[in-house]
This record gives C-alpha cells, structure tokens and sequence, in this order.
C-alpha cells in the first residue's frame, strides 16, 4: 500500500451531474413501453442513486427477475439513443469542472463509485469532458452497487492507497453507507437527491454547499 497517496472517491449522478431531468425521463419511457403506470415525480427522485432493477421490480409489482432486466435495457437504449441525439438533458453543477481539474492537478487520485452502468457512465464523462481526470471507475457492471462496499474497496485495492487516506463524495444515503461498509471518509454534498440531514444522519464527516465549499474541506480533512 501506498502510505502518500490520497485518493477521492466520486459518486456521479447528484454529486457531479445534475442528470435528474434524464433519469426520469428513462424511467418513465421504461414503464410507459411496458404500459405500466408511472409513479410521481417525487417518488422517482427520492429513489435516484438506488440500483435500477429493485426499483423496478417495486414500480411494477413484478417479481420476474427476467422483465426487471427487459426494462433495464429499455431505460439504457432511451439514454444511448438520447445522448447520440444530443437530447440528455444534464448538466455538470457549477465549478464542477474547474474544482475536479484543480484536485487533479493538485495530485490528488481520483475515482467514481457509481450505481449508473458502464456506458451510460463512460457516455457522459466524455460529453462532459472529464473522463481524462479519473484514474478508476466502478459502476453496477463491475461489481454490487452501493450501499454494499465492493465498489470503494476495489477502487483501494487497485489504487494500492490506505483507508486514511480515502475520501468518498457523494450525494445520498447509499454514497453515505458504502463509505461507512469500506469504513472510509465520507462528505456529503447538499445539491443532490438527499438532504443534509439524511447525510449527517448516516455518517457524513460534514455536508458542503458548494464545488469550491467541496475543495476547501477535502484540504482540511485530507491535505496533499
């Protein structure tokens, strides 16, 4: 293990693209295809960072395992074809890009811990041009998705660093959770899908308000 390096641990959706608009939207288009009805708004947007197919299963009340995986892949092609349509509607939240280039150039590692699929992920860091920044990325075609620890001690494990040494940022209560199973750092930011309190409630280290907020406590609680 790497006793110097320090490594910062990124969810995605919610924490570094505002991508409620489209998940949503693929939700809908998902259970509309299969001519189920589709849950509010509210209801949809409390469970974004969850995994997809147990979401499914409960939006549906069908328990085949088979159909939950047929509206997955109806959800995945609505966001591919989107996004080569140029019709995802997401975007990266303010000083976002300048902060994560400024952690980068500053030596940090940098990671992605996400419950979004592998190329769903790999689709929008190139839209948004930030791929070249994260040495590591897990999502739900890797490993279990979070809250289980997987995702954070595989990223460790490959990037040869300590546990001290890690941060995790995140959004919502499953960001909060793998953090507390990889028993590592988390902060939490307060422009995603769950409240602040929802985050401190559950292990957060302290919740942020803004990207440049973000930077000065990730100095604080682990200086380069």
């Amino acid at each position: 293990m790497n006793s110097t390096s320090k490594l910062l641990l990124f969810d995605y959706d919610g924490t570094i693209v505002n991508s409620e608009l489209a998940i949503l939207n693929g939700i809908k288009y998902a259970l509309n295809y299969f001519n189920y009805p589709i849950p509010a708004d509210e209801v949809l947007r409390n469970n974004i960072g969850k995994p997809l197919l147990p979401l499914f299963a409960e939006y549906t009340g069908n328990s085949d395992p088979n159909f939950h995986n047929k509206l997955l892949e109806t959800y995945r092609s609505w966001y591919m074809d989107a996004s080569q349509k140029e019709e995802i509607n997401d975007y990266l939240y303010p000083d976002a890009y300048e902060v994560i280039n400024d952690l980068f150039n500053d030596g940090y590692l940098l990671g992605i811990a996400t419950n979004k699929s592998r190329n769903g992920l790999l689709e929008g860091l190139e839209r948004h041009k930030i791929l070249k920044f994260f040495s590591c990325l897990k999502t739900v075609h890797d490993t279990k998705p979070k809250p289980e620890p997987d995702m954070g001690l595989e990223i460790i494990s490959e990037m040869k660093v300590i546990k001290t040494n890690v941060l995790m940022i995140g959004d919502t209560i499953n960001d909060a959770l793998m953090s507390k199973n990889c028993d590592i750092n988390f902060i939490g930011v307060n422009w995603g899908f769950n409240d602040r309190e929802t985050l401190l409630k559950n292990g957060a280290i302290d919740v942020v308000e803004t990207f440049h907020h973000l930077y000065k406590k990730i100095k604080t609680v682990l200086p380069k």
